[in-house]
C-alpha cells in the first residue's frame, strides 16, 4: 500500500509540474513528434520500397539484337554465357514472337505494315549491376558486341545516369534530413529538461518535509519525462500513418507506370508500440537526471 501511495504521490505531483509549465510540455511534445515523425515514415518508406528494388531492374541495361535465324539452343548458351559474367546482374531472353506481341500492344498494330510478317529478331537484355559506371557500361557494350550471333548492341544507359543522380541528390536530402532530426531532438531533450528543473525551491522543500527520499522526490519528474517523449512518439506514429496514407495512392500509381507494385504501410503494430515504449523509457531517463539536478541545485 505505501508503494502504491507513494506512486500516487509522483502522478500528483508529476500533474502539479505540468500544470506549472503547460506551455512547455505542449512544446516538448510537439519538437518530440516533429523529430521522431521524421525517422518513422522513413523506416515505413524503407520497409515498403524494399521489395520494389527486387521487382525493378535498377542496372543500366545492354540490348542485344541478335542475327536471323539463330538457333534457340545458341541462344540459352549466350543467355548463360552472359548470366556468368562479372557485373551482370540479369539476362533476359525476349523472343522474336514476344517482341511482335509488345509491339502490336503499344502501336495499336497501326506500325506494322503486314502483321503476319515479323522482322524483329530475338533480343537479350542484359542487365547490369546497379553499382555499374558509364565507363563500365562502355567497356561491357565493346566486349558484347563482338560476340558471334550479335548482329548490334545499345545500351540503355541514359536513365541510370539519371538514376545515379537522383540517388546522389536523395543521399544528400538525406544527410540533411539527419542534421535536422539531430536538432530536433536535441532541442526536445532541452525542452525537456527545462521542464522538468522548471521547479522552485519551496516544492522541493515542502516534498522534504512530506518525509519524502531522494527518489521520491526525483520521481515527478522521470515521469513527466516519459509522458513527454512517449506521447510524442505516439503523436508521430499517428502522423506517420496519416502521411503514409495520404501518399499511399499516388506511390502505387506511379510504381504502376514502371511495370511494379507498391503499398506504403507502417511496420508491424508490435514494432510501434516498442518503439512508443522505448521513446518512454529514454524521456523517464531524462527526467531522473533532470530531478537529480535540481535536487542538487537546492541542496
Amino acid at each position: 500500500m505505501k508503494a502504491l501511495s507513494l506512486r500516487a504521490l509522483g502522478l500528483r505531483e508529476t500533474a502539479r509540474l505540468i500544470r506549472r509549465r503547460p506551455g512547455s510540455f505542449l512544446l516538448a511534445v510537439a519538437l518530440a513528434a516533429a523529430a521522431f515523425t521524421l525517422p518513422l515514415t522513413g523506416a515505413s518508406i524503407a520497409l515498403s520500397t524494399a521489395p520494389l528494388a527486387r521487382q525493378l531492374a535498377l542496372g543500366p541495361e545492354v540490348n542485344l539484337f541478335l542475327a536471323a535465324s539463330t538457333p534457340a539452343a545458341e541462344v540459352r548458351r549466350l543467355q548463360s554465357q552472359l548470366a556468368a559474367w562479372p557485373g551482370v546482374a540479369r539476362v533476359e531472353w525476349i523472343t522474336r514472337e514476344a517482341a511482335l506481341k509488345q509491339l502490336a500492344e503499344r502501336t495499336g498494330g497501326t506500325g506494322l505494315v503486314d502483321p503476319t510478317v515479323n522482322p524483329l529478331p530475338d533480343a537479350l537484355v542484359v542487365t547490369l549491376s546497379p553499382a555499374a559506371t558509364p565507363a563500365d557500361v562502355e567497356s561491357a557494350l565493346a566486349e558484347m558486341r563482338r560476340l558471334p550471333r550479335v548482329d548490334s548492341a545499345a545500351a540503355d544507359a541514359g536513365w541510370h545516369r539519371q538514376l545515379r543522380a537522383l540517388l546522389g541528390a536523395a543521399a544528400t536530402a538525406s544527410a540533411l534530413a539527419g542534421g535536422l532530426v539531430a536538432l530536433l531532438l536535441a532541442l526536445v531533450t532541452v525542452a525537456a529538461v527545462q521542464l522538468q528543473l522548471a521547479v522552485s525551491a519551496d516544492q522541493v522543500r515542502r516534498l522534504r518535509l512530506a518525509m519524502a527520499d531522494r527518489w521520491c522526490i526525483v520521481r515527478p519528474f522521470a515521469y513527466a519525462g516519459a509522458l513527454t517523449l512517449g506521447l510524442g512518439m505516439l503523436l508521430a506514429v499517428g502522423l506517420t500513418r496519416a502521411g503514409l496514407a495520404a501518399a499511399s495512392a499516388p506511390a502505387a500509381e506511379l510504381a504502376r507506370s514502371y511495370g511494379a507494385s507498391l503499398a506504403l504501410q507502417c511496420p508491424p503494430a508490435a514494432w510501434l508500440a516498442a518503439t512508443v515504449l522505448g521513446a518512454a523509457i529514454v524521456g523517464g531517463l531524462l527526467g531522473t537526471l533532470g530531478g537529480y539536478r535540481a535536487l542538487r541545485r537546492n541542496d
